[in-house]
Order: C-alpha cells, then structure tokens, then sequence
C-alpha cells in the first residue's frame, strides 16, 4: 500500500486533500516545512509554534505529523534567488523556484526519509503516465481558474512520479462545501499571500531591509535618453507598470526596460511594450526529454494569462520563441510555459523580449 506525506499548511485545499486521502483507505501522514521567519529579529521565539495550529489539525483529522526546519536551505535558494534577481533588474517569480527546490525537493526527500512512498500536495493539477514509454505527464486541474500547472513546469520525471496531486478533479467551491461538513473551519482562512516569506506583500519593504545601502535613486528616462523624473531604485519596478513612477507626461507612461547597470528606468507608451518573441534560458521539458527541432506550441509568459499561439525553437543554452501576434509585457525573470491542449510541454526563465 502506498504509504503517502500530504504537504500540510493549514489550510483549505492541504486539509481536504489529507480528508480525501484518508477517506479512500490510504496509511498517510502530514509534514510541513518551516521555511522562514519573515523579518522577525534574530532574538524572537522559536517560531516552530506557529505551527501548532497544523498539529492540532492533524489530530482531528486523525494523522501523525511531522515538522520539519528548513529555513537555512529556504533562505539559501529561494530567498536568495529572490533577492539576486531583483537586484539584477528581473522580476523573479518565487513559486517557481521554490516547488522545484522545496516542496518537491527538500520535501519530498524528507518525506521518502520518514516512510513515505509518495507526497501529496493540495495544488490544482493533474500528474498522467504514459503506460508505453513510462514518461510522466503535468496536466491542468479541472478548475481552470485555481489551475496551478503554471508553477510546477521545472519538476522532472522523479518527482512527478513520487508526486499525487488528489484535488486534480476538484473544483474550490467544491472543496469548500466537502470540508465544511467536518467543522475543521479552514473554509473560513484567507487564502495565502503571494509572496509566503514577505510580511504584508510588500516586497519592497522586504527588499530595502537587506539592501538598503545599495538601492539608489537613478534616471527615469525615455527611448531617446531624456531624464524625465527620478526613480527611487530600480529592483522597485518592473516591466509594464504605470503607477508610481512620479513624473507628468501629456499621455501615459509605461515602465518599457530596467538597466541594473546604469542604474536607469526607461519608459514609454503602451504600444513600446508588446514584443513579438523572447528568449528564455534553464529550460525543462516534461512531455519529452529535449527540444530538437522547431515546433508549434501556446504559450503564456505569465500566470494570470491565457496561452497564445507560438513557434518554438531551440538554440544554444536555450530556447526562441516567436508569437503569431505581438505580447504584452514580456518580463525578464518571469516563466514562459509552453502547453499543447491540456498538457504542460515545459519551460524556462524568460531572459529578455525580441522586438
């Protein structure tokens, strides 16, 4: 029997894929990761209690637990890889980073160490095998607005393969109304914050407490290099934003490219910013072992976005890809993934627009 480790937060979706689990007869147990502290001083408590409430939700649902202190590895990888790429002038996105590394690395690992024989995760997505070639596939969850395959396109063939992902069926209302009959009242929680590891979404805040001597304010400048205003430090915008740039113009002005070199912030109107391809680096394919040849594709270059039709073609160290019709803001240190109707073909780390 499969013995499984549900990754458990606290919350709705992790709650209700222990229920179900267990409800189906599986032998299973919960495991959490303390992977920061946010911005607490050095001096404050342990704050393993923080995690008691995820303890005592195991009890009622029946299950051991067990927890485990990952915040010197958190803060090496994904906490690091935040800072490096803003300070860079890229605009990362931590999830990504942080499933491949963490929740399906350290995680994972941990939970093969305590017995288990897989790991269960409350993301909306759906894991396939191909029964002829043995080859995992990463599909969408049935829910296409909770769909989370966006974030998981780094997970190679071992930790698909090691990985349930029980709420691929599900939609949130669903699940909402199923876990309300437990009277747990984690229907009830706020969903989590974007960003896990920043206090109140405010990344530049988190930013200015470890680099506060090396953000400086710098030119906010057009395509023809004319000063229009003063910024405040580049790793405090990015790609496609309009407010809080603090200079006048007669029509609307758009954050167009950040130069960490220079120290300058370029920006333009609205149509500077669709670009009809990108280049994309540290690339991973799921559907198949490498991209040889040109091939068409959807892609979307970033989550709260739709699919667009594509050309797909290898080069050295990475990928070009070229839109059928020009995209909007195309972000450095965003992820492109690639789909073909349901499935996750794979992705990569967007290095910069095409014009």
């Amino acid at each position: 029997m499969k013995k499984i480790a549900v990754a458990m937060s606290g919350g709705l979706d992790s709650t209700y894929a222990a229920i179900k689990l267990k409800e189906q007869g599986y032998d299973i147990f919960g495991i959490t990761l303390q992977m920061f502290c946010k911005q607490h001083p050095a001096d404050e408590p342990d704050l393993a209690d923080d995690f008691r409430d995820v303890e005592t939700l195991c009890k009622k649902i029946g299950i051991p637990h067990v927890l485990i202190r990952a915040e010197e590895f958190f803060g090496s990888t994904v906490i690091q890889n935040f800072c490096d790429e803003y300070m860079a002038g890229r605009t990362p996105n931590p999830c990504v980073l942080c499933n491949k590394e963490i929740k399906f690395g350290l995680l994972l690992e941990e939970a093969l160490a305590h017995g288990a024989t897989h790991v269960a995760t409350g993301h909306y997505a759906s894991i396939e095998i191909d029964e002829k070639t043995k080859r995992y596939y990463l599909k969408r969850g049935r829910d296409n607005k909770k769909d989370q395959s966006y974030f998981l396109w780094r997970l190679n063939q071992y930790q698909l393969e090691q990985t349930l992902f029980p709420l691929a069926e599900e939609s949130k209302e669903e699940i909402k109304k199923n876990v309300s009959n437990y009277e747990l009242k984690v229907e009830e929680k706020p969903e989590s914050q974007e960003i896990c590891f920043v206090s109140n979404d405010d990344y530049k805040a988190f930013l200015k407490s470890r680099f506060a001597g090396d953000i400086q304010p710098g030119d906010i400048i057009d395509i023809d290099r004319n000063v229009l205003g003063t910024h405040k430090g580049f790793p405090f915008y990015t790609i496609g934003q309009r407010k809080g740039l603090g200079i006048s113009a007669p029509h609307p002005l758009y954050v167009l490219e950040i130069r960490a070199q220079t120290n300058e912030i370029v920006v333009g109107e609205r149509e500077k910013l669709f670009h009809k391809g990108l280049i994309a680096r540290e690339c991973r394919w799921i559907k198949f072992e490498d991209l040889k040849e040109p091939m068409k594709g959807k892609a979307k270059v970033r989550f709260n976005t739709t699919e667009k039709a594509c050309m797909i073609f290898p080069i050295e160290d990475g990928i070009k890809v070229l839109f059928d019709t020009p995209q909007l803001s195309i972000t450095p240190g965003q992820s492109v993934v690639f789909y073909y109707g349901e499935y996750v073909l794979g992705g990569g780390i967007i290095e910069h627009a095409i014009e």
